[in-house]
């Protein structure tokens, strides 16, 4: 009998609680590769809910410091072992013929939940590129230029960068005419006040309920 994604999410931090990150690790990878879980499912239903838990832990000081990095290492491996499998769905989709650069904006160093939501495009067909954490605002504007996107995401996790967050995206509008930009992260659990056209609310929504 398979597991469900509810279990498998369950036995992946029962084994983070332990600080086991072999187990944790293994845990997931082991249900996508003998089909257990699909990697959409994993994505959506384990590792989300599982770094949404270890950042409300951290922020409510139930979660020390060096337990969330050890959460956050373990999502990341598992991450880039299942990319092989993210790759092959991808070239199982029909492309949906648009494009989107993916990046944290200057001193945003949490770049996790981006790369989740990266490999979540890729699935539903996207073309996608991975800028990553702490990145200066003329290479957003000049990555996006030169690689005809149609969509910028940008992704905060702490509600304090929200201020500085909200001149890059209304330079990168007058900048990049035509061009979409949408934000999400952590921070707008916090606050979302006047984020309303930016803020990326339902991911499966926008990609279709694909991926």
């Amino acid at each position: 009998m398979g597991r469900t994604t509810d279990e498998v999410r369950r036995e992946v931090a029962a084994a983070l609680k332990e600080h086991d990150r072999a187990a944790a690790v293994r845990t997931a990878v082991e249900a996508v590769s003998s089909g257990a879980v699909d990697v959409p499912a994993l994505y959506r239903d384990v590792l989300v809910p599982l770094m949404h838990d270890t950042g409300e832990g951290w922020r409510t000081g139930t979660t020390k410091v060096w337990e969330e990095h050890l959460a956050s290492q373990a999502v990341r491996s598992i991450i880039e072992l299942v990319y092989p499998a993210v790759l092959k769905l991808k070239a199982e989709t029909p492309p949906a013929g648009r494009s989107v650069l993916l990046a944290c904006p200057p001193e945003e160093a949490h770049e996790l939940g981006l790369r989740l939501v990266a490999d979540r495009f890729d699935m539903a067909g996207w073309t996608t590129y991975f800028l990553g954490a702490d990145t200066p605002f003329d290479e957003v504007v000049d990555a996006a230029r030169t690689l005809g996107v149609d969509a910028v995401a940008l992704s905060s996790s702490t509600h304090f960068h929200l201020v500085a967050l909200r001149r890059h995206v209304d330079r990168l509008r007058a900048g990049l005419p035509g061009v979409e930009v949408w934000v999400g992260g952590p921070a707008f659990a916090v606050d979302r006040l006047g984020w309303r056209d930016e803020e990326i609310v339902d991911l499966d929504a926008l990609l279709g309920d694909a991926g």
